[in-house]
């Protein structure tokens, strides 16, 4: 609630309240987008069940020996400032409330299948005819028509149909992938989000609600624009080049000596990225390093020429980097105007001095998990806040709190449902 502009506690209004959404997303692409709007201020209800849990409450990673729906790190993360709900959208009761929610909501999104749309009763006929001015998100993989609309499937397999796994690696070798579900992070939440506030706009000026039909794999193709459009205009088919670009030598990652971790133990495995793509990053590389003849030798002497001898490039630059320490390298290299940048893991990443001054990680006390890290909105707004403030919901923390608030019902009624696993 709002009062002239401010909340109705006192702290500056965010973006979106007033705003009430439906969330019946599950695993990665649909929350992370949703967390975007909780946290924008919306007042966000996720229906959940315990018959088929969020596959991500049982997902690693957890606390050693941990048990139950409320300790994993990636779904706490992903479900911060919501509400949770447990009710069985599939028996015939579960589904009257479920429409009832969908009266009481401006907007909701699921990335279930169609199929998996249709056994809840949830399809944009449905839906609309129950609250004609809702603005109802569906992101399934394929999205909703067309041949593949019904195939189901995870961001590991969206990577390898959208060509996203197929840029990473080396030429002759099995591709190698990125190392994450990429999709799932970056594209598709992006995308979603932009969608959705896009059309609660519309709602805005002309009142009408309206169907979003959100293909995942369209959306993960759209960040593939370079090696597509390379083929359709001429350049070729993408080859594999590993950490190598056509417009830069060396570019690379290069083993440095060993350091040690944030937590001072050992680390064996230590690298530094360098990226030459100007003749003034390399001309300073080759001062930095105390190789200034490198600059000198006809091999080097230009891009094309550090291209056409590029592994003989990578061993020098290779030799120089291996017996450095990586710290005293990226501050020598950087100094001297190189692109250079040391390959942190995670626990550097949570320590990194950039990201600890501005405040990127924001640390919520989550009543079972502990005080753990959480990740911040990715953007700051000057005038309205929009950084995780309340911790991801137990399962069905809320279950009591809606079923009386919104859908009018009594404890005894609420007793029952549950007796009947309509409520949980």
């Amino acid at each position: 609630m709002t009062t002239n502009g401010h909340s109705s506690n006192g702290s500056t209004p965010r973006l979106l309240e007033g705003v009430k959404f439906l969330d019946l997303t599950w695993y990665g692409a649909g929350p992370i987008a949703t967390r975007t709007i909780a946290g924008m201020g919306a007042d966000l209800i996720r229906v959940e069940t315990e018959k088929r849990p969020d596959g991500l409450r049982v997902a690693q990673p957890r606390p050693a020996d941990a048990a139950g729906y409320n300790l994993s790190g990636y779904y706490n993360n992903f479900n911060t400032d919501k509400k949770s709900v447990t009710i069985d959208l599939t028996t015939e009761r579960g589904h009257e409330l479920g429409l009832e929610l969908v009266q009481w909501a401006d907007m909701m999104m699921t990335n279930f299948t169609p199929r998996a749309i249709r056994q809840i009763g949830m399809d944009w006929d449905t839906v609309s005819k129950a609250n004609p001015g809702i603005i109802a998100m569906y992101q399934p993989m394929q999205g909703m028509t067309g041949p593949h609309s019904e195939y189901g499937g995870f961001g590991a397999i969206l990577g390898t149909i959208c060509g996203v796994n197929g840029l990473a690696g080396s030429e002759g070798n099995p591709p190698a992938g990125v190392g994450t579900n990429y999709t799932d992070y970056v594209v598709n939440p992006i995308h979603a989000v932009t969608a959705l506030l896009a059309a609660l706009f519309h709602k805005r000026r002309t009142g009408e609600g309206q169907m979003i039909d959100m293909s995942q794999l369209e959306s993960s193709v759209a960040a593939l624009a370079g090696p597509l459009f390379a083929q359709v205009n001429g350049a070729g088919a993408y080859v594999r080049q590993g950490n190598r670009v056509d417009y830069a030598a060396p570019h690379g990652a290069y083993q440095v000596a060993d350091g040690q971790t944030a937590e001072g133990d050992p680390r064996p495995d230590r690298w530094i990225a360098i990226g030459c793509t100007t003749e003034e990053h390399w001309r300073s590389l080759a001062a930095a390093t105390g190789h200034a003849e490198w600059a000198d030798d006809a091999r080097f002497a230009t891009l094309a020429d550090r291209k056409a001898n590029e592994d003989a490039l990578d061993a020098l630059v290779a030799d120089w980097a291996r017996p450095q320490d990586g710290e005293a390298a990226q501050a020598t290299l950087q100094a001297a105007g190189v692109p250079a940048g040391l390959v942190l893991n995670a626990t550097e990443v949570l320590a990194d001095e950039q990201m600890v001054d501005r405040g990127y990680f924001r640390y919520l006390d989550h009543p079972e998990a502990g005080l753990r890290a959480q990740d911040g909105s990715g953007f700051k707004l000057s005038k309205t806040p929009c950084e995780p403030a309340r911790h991801s919901p137990l399962l069905g923390e809320h279950t009591f709190e809606v079923a009386t608030d919104i859908l009018g019902l009594t404890p005894d009624e609420i007793a029952d449902l549950v007796a009947e696993q309509v409520l949980f």
